[in-house]
């Protein structure tokens, strides 16, 4: 089975335990000014199927340029996403980046049983030969899930939730979305950074007793804090 991980604070760890959820960000805040961008061949595509000028209305019209920003714009705000790691082992460079305190957990269940956990929402995998390649009017799940090359390290599965049916820009309060979701039902393991002190394990190991004793038995130091024979 091909297993995924999300690598999270201690505070955002306990916060899924006591709420029982996952939390999906909103797209045009995950740090990327890059996400959900319209360019290159799609946008040259999009913009040669949008004349600048209509022979039957006097009216100004909006150009495709001014059309393409605002709904990406309006896209980026209204897509949500939760993201994962597709590895079979865990990822250095993701304990440095999603965990810069060692104060840290990361965890681990597989891409099936993420799946089945979400309660219908698609889980898609993130390409990284880059934006705007497939010369064709893109989809939000085309654009949710194409990343430049210099992030492939990342080998990325997104949770996405989008809600773009409307033009309507929402409230620019709603910085994310909460999915329900039963850690003691999905996880595999829990593992403890491996920079961590035993004060921290034992302080994880009260919070899962605590909110899901039934995950006691997938607590686990990292993998990385093993240490050669001699």
């Amino acid at each position: 089975a091909e297993k995924v991980w999300r690598y999270m604070s201690f505070a955002r760890f306990v916060w899924l335990l006591q709420k029982r959820q996952l939390r999906l960000s909103r797209a045009d805040l995950l740090g990327d000014t890059w996400e959900i961008a319209l360019v290159g061949d799609q946008l040259k595509f999009i913009i040669s199927r949008h004349p600048p000028t209509d022979i039957f209305s006097k009216e100004p019209r909006e150009s495709a340029e001014e059309r393409s920003a605002r709904i990406i714009k309006l896209w980026r705000r209204k897509t949500f996403v939760n993201c994962w790691s597709l590895s079979e082992h865990e990822s250095h460079a993701l304990w440095r980046i999603y965990c810069r305190s060692v104060e840290g957990v990361a965890l681990q269940t597989t891409l099936a049983k993420l799946s089945d956990s979400v309660a219908g929402l698609p889980v898609l995998r993130v390409t990284y030969e880059g934006p705007g390649r497939a010369r064709r009017t893109p989809t939000i799940d085309d654009l949710v899930t194409k990343k430049r090359p210099m992030f492939a390290y990342e080998h990325e599965v997104r949770i996405v939730r989008s809600e773009i049916d409307d033009e309507v820009m929402p409230d620019e309060k709603v910085l994310g979305l909460p999915l329900a979701w039963e850690a003691e039902h999905h996880l595999e393991r829990i593992c403890v950074h491996p920079e961590a002190d035993s004060s921290f394990f034992e302080t994880v190991t009260a919070v899962v007793e605590q909110y899901a004793p039934t995950l006691r038995d997938c607590l686990e130091w990292s993998a990385m804090k093993d240490l050669p024979p001699f």
